[in-house]
Order: C-alpha cells, then sequence, then structure tokens
C-alpha cells in the first residue's frame, strides 16, 4: 500500500513540484478524445474514384479525400453549360432586338415634325409617348440583362450545391481512416454501395489529444480544476498523463442529464500512443496537488486514532484527532486535510 502511494506521489509531484500533498481521489472510467473529431459520408451509392491515400493517414485541411460519380458529374456539368449556352443566346437575340428598336426610336425623335411624316415606320405602335417607349425599353433590355447574370449565378450555385455532397473534402488538417474493405486498386475508380449506412470515413484532428473524465462528484467540483492531473497505466509499466487544460458541461449520451467533463492534456511525446487508444475504454487514475501545509491521512492509521470509537463521520473525526483542520478530499484510502480558514472552518 505505501509502496503504490509512494509511486502516486513522485508522479503527482513530476507533474506539480510547486504544490503540496498529492492523494489519489480515485480510479474514473475515461477516453482519449483528439482536438476535433468528424465524419465523412456519402448518402448515395455510387462509384468512387480521387480516393487520397498516404502512408501515415495525414492529410492536410481542404484536401479531397475522395469524389463520387465523377464522370456523370462532369457529363452533368457540360448539359448545363450547354443549356446555359443556349438560354444565354435567346436572351442576347431579345436584347439586341430591343436595341434595334431604341436606334430607331432614339432617331425617330431626333427628326423635325416634317421629317417624321417620312419615317413613320419609326414611329412607336398606337398613341404611346416616344419617351416613355423609350425608357420602356432602356428597362427591358436591363431588366434581361440582370436575368441572364441571375440565371447563370443561380443554376451554377444549384449544381455546385448539388455536387457538393459528391466530394469530400478534409474539415482540419489530422487523420484520416476509411471506414470499408479497401479495393485491390485503390487508385482505380470502385463501387462504394454502403448508401450512408455508415460513415465513409472518420478523421481527427491529432494537433492534441485530451484524457477526459465525468467527474459527477460536487464536493470535487468546487476545487481548483488546475490542481488535478490523471495517468493511465498502460502495459510494461508505461503511463499515459495528462494535465488539466479545461472542463466544459455536456449532454449525457445515455440521456441522464447533463454531465461535467474534465479534459487533461496528453504530452505531444504521447500523441502515437493517445491515437492508437481512440474510442477504446479505459480507466485513468485521478490525482489532486493541494496547497502547501496539506496532510495526507491514511483512512486506516486515522480509525485507529482514539477519537475514532466515538465518531460519527471522517469530518467528526478529523476535528477531533486534527483540530483546526479540515477535509479536502475523502478518496477510496486517504483523506487529505488542510487547515482551515475563517471561510472554511468547521462548526463547533
Amino acid at each position: 500500500m505505501r509502496k503504490q502511494i509512494t509511486t502516486l506521489l513522485v508522479v503527482a509531484a513530476a507533474l506539480f513540484p510547486a504544490r503540496g500533498e498529492v492523494v489519489s481521489v480515485g480510479k474514473y472510467q475515461a477516453k482519449i478524445v483528439p482536438e476535433q473529431f468528424a465524419t465523412l459520408t456519402f448518402m448515395n451509392k455510387g462509384l468512387v474514384s480521387d480516393l487520397y491515400r498516404t502512408e501515415d493517414g495525414r492529410v492536410e485541411k481542404g484536401m479531397v479525400v475522395a469524389v463520387m460519380d465523377k464522370d456523370k458529374t462532369e457529363e452533368e456539368r457540360e448539359d448545363m453549360e450547354l443549356q446555359l449556352t443556349k438560354e444565354r443566346l435567346n436572351k442576347k437575340d431579345e436584347i439586341r432586338k430591343l436595341e434595334v428598336q431604341r436606334d430607331k426610336l432614339s432617331f425617330y425623335m431626333k427628326l423635325s415634325e416634317g421629317e417624321k411624316n417620312y419615317a413613320k415606320e419609326y414611329k412607336p405602335d398606337g398613341n404611346a409617348d416616344s419617351q416613355d417607349t423609350l425608357s420602356d425599353i432602356n428597362d427591358r433590355m436591363d431588366l434581361l440583362k440582370r436575368e441572364l447574370e441571375t440565371m447563370e449565378r443561380r443554376k451554377r450555385a444549384d449544381f455546385e450545391n448539388k455536387h457538393e455532397a459528391l466530394t469530400l473534402r478534409m474539415p482540419f488538417t489530422g487523420r484520416i481512416q476509411y471506414n470499408f474493405p479497401m479495393p485491390e486498386d485503390p487508385s482505380q475508380p470502385f463501387e462504394y454501395v454502403n448508401n450512408g449506412a455508415r460513415p465513409f470515413a472518420t478523421v481527427c484532428d491529432d494537433s492534441a489529444f485530451y484524457i477526459t473524465l465525468n467527474i459527477a462528484d460536487t464536493d470535487l467540483s468546487l476545487l481548483p480544476p488546475e490542481n488535478f492531473s490523471v495517468f493511465i497505466e498502460l502495459p510494461e509499466g508505461k503511463q499515459l498523463r495528462g494535465t488539466y487544460a479545461y472542463r466544459r458541461v455536456e449532454k449525457n449520451s445515455s440521456g441522464a442529464g447533463d454531465m461535467l467533463v474534465y479534459f487533461f492534456k496528453v504530452d505531444p511525446s504521447d500523441h502515437e500512443t493517445a491515437y492508437k487508444m481512440l474510442g477504446s475504454n479505459t480507466n485513468a487514475i485521478l490525482l489532486f496537488s493541494s496547497p502547501q501545509g496539506s496532510k495526507l491521512l491514511h483512512k486506516a492509521e486515522l480509525l485507529a486514532h482514539p477519537a475514532a470509537a466515538e465518531s460519527e463521520s471522517w469530518a467528526q473525526l478529523v476535528r477531533r484527532a486534527y483540530p483546526g483542520y479540515v477535509i479536502v478530499i475523502v478518496a477510496e484510502k486517504d483523506l487529505l486535510i488542510r487547515p482551515a480558514t475563517p471561510q472554511n472552518a468547521p462548526m463547533p
């Protein structure tokens, strides 16, 4: 027992050399999570090409990692451009006809009254005012030009939105894992048939990894979070350690309310180990480093104190055995106590 506690103290002292007593709070279920995580999914079946592959699985942000139905998309793009060309020509033909009307009307309006009698073919139909008719022609030409621009922009945007889902890009720099049996020749197009039933690939930002714990104990949540650290025991006596980074409230996947999750950052030298542990269930030892002046008491030794027979709680026993001290943490086998202050002094 003392040998185990000594080992814990050595580990925690390396993490928090300027602090006091260290206590092993207990063992918690833990997960290894990357800085970011995302899934890439094709919602339909199709022919996949342009599969991006590297030896270490690392891909830069924005890189295309797979394309579905590339040839079909290009055929549809050619059809779209053909339709746009036809509609563009039709609109321009209408504009040219209006330009002719405008030029004729402008010529007619510059003639004298006598000259207009010899140029009746240029006169506007009916009794419409020439200036109003000219204004209407100009407005119609402007409208056709705007319709042409809007039509091209909208059709291209609709096409890109429709086909963007057929191109998977890396959302951030990191590693990629494909979630399907790799074809014999990944450089050639192959039929993909999962149809959105599962992600095509999972990607993680490996710039940082964290050990995460759900700490539900209210008393622990009131303590300075930066005084906590964790480690996971690995084979061959090795450890994966984490120092406090931040905490946040997350939804419980089981639907049992919110959780207060603590994130402990893994040292960059252990990133490869952390990456291999993604998705696995593991346990971590939670440590707490108290300010100077604290005392670490072993429950077994404290129970041997004469005051134990008359005490109904650990708090009562500490108050009698160590007057002027209060409990910081009640761990599985130990208690951490520190001198009382006016704010946390025990009730008389």
